[in-house]
């Protein structure tokens, strides 16, 4: 039966009547149409909001055109445009001089956070709004659904039929597209916050940025209180977008977050939105609680928006955020700080203002004034238990000593305190201490790994032992099984390696059992029945610590940590470099220093890999050329270490010489912190210095520091070797977890008793998923990840034989070969990352040839599925939907792809003459055309030149350029064969590879100057320029136009 969709107007006109639906709601403006008719309404509604101001006297023209212009200059990013419309206490206001100077000046608001769902607000829906091109050769764009707060758009809502290829991805690509044209710069669609992509049947929302920072992991899906998926266009509007939440979720849950090189709009996830809004209620009623949030899920931005929000409520005196003493080290210290541009300081201060945050606070005194200060509106106060004990006695004394009352009056208050990674940074004793203190107090736990009955703390007299016990009822739960659904977190791939050989533990288990009494009368034979029949963890439990302290395991496990196709794989190597980092967990901090010194003595000649491992050899088509590889390093802290003996100590101290040598930096063992500090940036290579390559770590040894609360997305695998169970494991696996570009799963490997670590991870997995059965956080193992790869192999190879697939083909043979396609290079991407698959490529011949077939076809693949992408979405047609389109996954089979060489580009700094060579390297192994080479050659020297500005974004670069060279190409032939570039233009954007007859090869010839061709070739003849033409034409296409274009995909 055929199903009946509706097509994109009647979605529309659906969307629109919903959105308008109940009192007080969007009020649909079908009259406005124009961006000048947008520009007029806001000025309707400026001298509506302010006829107080404005009195007797209308804003003129010229009045009205400094607005704009002012407008626009604090506009000129996203972020720009957020800071702006969070304004002075809430109110966004535009400062202009009147032009009869006798009145002066005035001071106009136009948009207030404080007005949600009636006031100075207005909620107003329009469509189809006609969007001229920024350029001459840019084209005219038509938006689907605006949604503006005041005159000003705020909300964009991009729309797709069910049927469209790749669904909400298609329309993401096509926002990210107008981006990259400046589309939403530089006029009244600057002040844009929010994007919402949706088919009906799945509906994504997503915050306004600059093009290089759209990416899909940025797309989030609305769930309710309980976690149920919202998919569907009209129930989300109604969630969502209704009044007052839209303008709530604005004004209250957009973020704007700024360091020394990244400034951004963020906007929570749902979840993030509902555990804030529980704790609101909870706080109303005096109630502590917990908040459960998946460890990777953004735990500390949602309790600091959560304390910035308390602080604003009436009924609450002051909120302190309390963190772990290990956390408020630079890199947390940063985390907080760069938020605080929605304040008036993030520095250290004891004079307390409105609007400040004050993070870690210097000493004792300083906070202590602080407290002893009024309660003050909307300040935030972060700092650690051991502070705020010293500030609390300081405080005590001085008031004690001064004969004032300011201490009673401070111990009376309604003060919420809000405690990040709670099953870890407060234990009881200390929040009952506090508790007596502050007698009035609530108190608000966040974190990913509760205790719970099953992993309770040891009894300590009266004291809580479960995380329940400590604060209360959980007030929202998103475990890590709903976060991984949404695509918030990645799941894990473990392995687990035995360094003991099986008949060995055997026989050890075999000497045991003659030492116990029941055995002694058994004969060899029955006893090694008896082992025969033991479980495997029974077995694991015979062995002795000490056999995981020994040269032979350490040798083991670096030396299959380090097997070049192994390396390759964990830590990403692109064009002959690693590109991710990773932790090596061992039980104790002599380990840590053994495995240190065993791996620099392994790795000191510079062919180490050659000769360490003669007989693995990289594969093909991978390259290891890093000299340096790897950067290693010991990280600890100091109460990991308190009781380490000089010689130790020394020990430190020349490890730390060492890395100083490296990174030319001059820490010494009294500096730890600092030295650790330093450690944590150079992993988690977010500011800029470090993102430079050479300067980052590739593998860091740890005991029990970085393993919990740090955030370093290039992390990709943990290597444990130790034992670890329930909240310390989800902890430490979670390093690996976070969301980054080309990164696919956290890759987790243990070296210790593979039963009982695979039952441990069973366990917690199920623990802290909710789940009772396998909660599909873990990734199925390497046997069950290649039987789905030898399922899709056969289903590929059904469209290889004869008649075989052509892009002539009927179109449902074209999609199912693409669907084929697409499958057997998602069930290679879940192969190609374990250590068992690298083992196998080097024996079997039959992998490698099945493997091949991928590269093979690529090209083929590509060509069928550009044969469809000019298909047409008709009603009742062919559906797409299950077609990946528009994916960022593309088929990597080598070193690199398209997307390292965006990365360079936007590492370049002006003569940078490493990063470069670097590109000219991969534009080499992916086989650009010249043309192409010239391109970027063309804007490194731009760069180089000054031309450009490198903060500028490198996807609107790369398309003005790319664009740019097109169209040159295209003038170029217009002029040389006298026919028109507009015909030329609509040949190209058709044009398939390969592609016959040529699209528009009528058009060009009808446009034709033959006599004008005729002037500069005189032995030119009528009946053979077209064919001559033609031949031309499609060589232009398939080696020019085509790989230029390619670089836009």
């Amino acid at each position: 039966m055929k199903i009946n969709h509706r097509d994109e107007a009647e979605v529309e006109s659906h969307l629109i009547h919903i959105l308008g639906e109940g009192h007080n709601q969007w009020v649909y403006r079908p009259e406005l149409k124009t961006e000048a008719d947008l520009w007029q309404n806001l000025r309707e509604k400026i001298t509506h909001n302010n006829l107080s101001e404005i009195g007797d006297h209308p804003l003129t023209d010229k009045e009205f055109e400094t607005i704009k212009t002012e407008l626009l200059l604090k506009t000129q990013t996203p972020f720009d445009a957020a800071k702006w419309l969070k304004g002075e206490n809430g109110i966004a206001r535009i400062k202009i001089d009147r032009e009869d100077t006798s009145l002066g000046s005035i001071s106009l608001i136009l948009y207030s956070n404080q007005d949600v769902g009636g006031g100075l607000s207005t909620y107003e829906v329009v469509n189809q709004i006609a969007k001229q091109g920024s350029s001459a050769d840019a084209r005219d764009r038509r938006f689907d659904v605006t949604l503006l707060i005041s005159g000003l758009p705020i909300v964009q809502i991009e729309l797709k039929q069910v049927t469209a290829k790749d669904g909400v991805f298609q329309a993401f690509n096509q926002i990210k597209k107008y981006a990259e044209e400046g589309v939403f710069r530089n006029n009244i669609f600057s002040t844009l916050q929010l994007f919402v992509v949706s088919n009906e049947q799945t509906t994504r929302y997503f915050a306004n940025a600059m093009p290089k920072d759209m990416h899909r992991k940025f797309l989030f899906s609305w769930r309710t209180r309980d976690n149920k998926k919202v998919d569907n266009l009209y129930e989300f509007c109604k969630q969502v977008l209704n009044i007052p939440d839209a303008h709530r979720l604005i004004a209250n849950y957009t973020i704007v977050s700024e360091d020394q090189d990244n400034k951004t709009l963020m906007v929570l996830h749902p979840y993030q939105v509902h555990a804030i809004e529980a704790l609101f209620v909870a706080a109303n009623k005096h109630q502590s609680g917990y908040v459960w949030h998946a460890t990777g899920s953004g735990k500390t931005l949602t309790s600091f928006v959560a304390t910035k929000l308390l602080a604003r409520k009436s009924g609450i005196d002051r909120t302190i955020m309390l963190v772990d003493r290990k956390d408020l080290d630079n890199q947390t210290t940063n985390e907080f700080t760069k938020f605080a541009s929605e304040f008036n300081t993030g520095i250290s201060s004891g004079d307390a203002r409105a609007n400040s945050l004050i993070v870690g606070t210097g000493n004792a005194k300083e906070l202590g004034k602080t407290l002893l200060a009024d309660a003050n509106a909307n300040v935030i106060i972060i700092t650690t238990r051991q502070k705020l004990d010293a500030a609390l006695k300081y405080a005590k004394k001085q008031e004690a000593k001064n004969g004032t009352k300011r201490f009673e009056k401070l111990i009376g208050q309604h003060i919420v305190f809000v405690v990040d990674e709670c099953h870890r940074a407060l234990s009881a004793e200390n929040m009952e201490e506090i508790k007596q203190f502050f007698p009035n107090s609530t108190w608000f736990g966040f974190t990913g790994t509760p205790i719970f009955e099953v992993n309770k703390k040891q009894a300590q007299g009266q004291l809580a032992r479960t995380t329940r016990d400590q604060y209360g009822d959980v007030l929202h739960t998103y475990t890590i099984k709903n976060a991984l659904e949404d695509g918030s977190v990645l799941g894990f791939q473990v392995e687990h390696e035995n360094t003991i050989e099986p008949t060995s533990l055997d026989n050890r288990i075999h000497q045991k059992l003659l030492e116990v009494e029941k055995y002694a009368k058994y004969s060899p034979e029955q006893i090694n029945l008896v082992v025969d029949n033991i479980d495997q963890m029974k077995k694991e439990s015979y062995i002795e610590p000490i056999v995981y302290e020994s040269e032979e395991h350490i040798q083991k496990v670096i030396h299959k940590i380090f097997r070049p196709n192994n390396a390759y794989t964990k830590f990403d190597f692109r064009n002959g470099r690693p590109t991710k980092s990773a932790i090596l967990t061992t039980s104790s901090i002599e380990m840590a220093k053994r495995y240190y010194r065993a791996i620099k003595e392994m790795t000191k000649e510079s062919d180490w890999l050659q000769k360490e491992f003669p007989d693995q050899p990289i594969r093909e088509g991978r390259t290891m050329e890093d000299p340096d590889f790897p950067r290693i390093a010991i990280t600890y802290s100091m109460d990991e270490n308190a009781a380490s003996a000089k010689e130790k100590q020394d020990e430190m101290q020349q490890i730390i010489s060492e890395y100083n040598e490296y990174y030319h930096t001059a820490w010494t063992i009294a500096e730890i912190e600092r030295y650790n500090g330093d450690i944590n940036n150079r992993l988690a290579r977010k500011r800029a210095e470090f993102k430079q390559f050479g300067k980052q770590i590739d593998l860091v040894i740890v005991v029990d520091r970085l393993l919990t609360g740090f955030d370093a997305p290039t992390i990709q695998t943990l290597f444990v070797d130790r034992n670890l169970e329930y909240a310390g494991l989800i902890q430490a696996f979670s390093r690996t977890n976070r969301t980054y570009p080309e990164k696919k799963k956290g890759l987790v490997v243990t070296f210790r008793k593979p039963a009982t670590m695979e039952y441990n991870v069973t366990e917690a997995t199920k623990l802290y998923s909710e789940a009772q059965e396998e909660s599909g956080l873990i990734y199925p193992t390497y046997e069950e990840s290649k039987a789905r790869f030898e399922k899709a192999y056969k289903q590929l190879q059904t469209f290889t034989v004869i008649p075989g697939t052509t892009e002539n083909t009927p179109i449902e043979t074209r999609v199912d070969y693409v669907k084929a396609f697409q499958e057997l290079n998602k069930a290679y991407e879940a192969l190609v990352t374990y250590d068992n698959y690298n083992e196998e490529m080097e024996q079997s011949d039959v992998l490698k040839e099945q493997v091949s077939i991928l590269e093979e076809q690529v090209g083929f693949y590509e060509t069928i599925k550009g044969s469809l992408v000019d298909e047409q979405e008709e009603e009742g047609g062919m559906n797409f939907s299950a077609i990946e389109f528009y994916s960022d996954n593309s088929i990597r089979l080598y070193d690199i792809d398209s997307s390292y060489i965006d990365q360079l580009l936007g590492t370049y700094a002006a003569n940078s003459s490493d990063v470069r060579e670097e590109i000219e390297k991969a534009l080499k192994k992916l086989n650009k055309t010249e043309c192409v080479k010239e391109v970027y050659r063309q804007i490194l020297n731009a760069i180089d030149s000054g031309e450009l500005d490198v903060k500028e974004d490198i996807f609107a670069i790369k398309r003005r350029f790319f664009v740019q060279a097109r169209d040159q190409m295209i003038h170029a032939f217009s002029n040389e064969w006298n026919v028109s570039a507009n015909e030329l233009h609509y040949s190209s954007i058709q044009y398939v590879v390969g592609e016959d007859p040529i699209p528009n090869m009528k058009g060009i010839i009808q446009s034709k100057d033959f006599e004008a061709y005729k002037e500069k070739h005189p032995t030119a003849k009528p009946f053979q320029y077209p064919q001559q033409m033609k031949r031309a034409w499609r060589t232009v296409l398939d080696e020019t136009l085509i790989p230029l274009e390619n670089e836009l995909r």
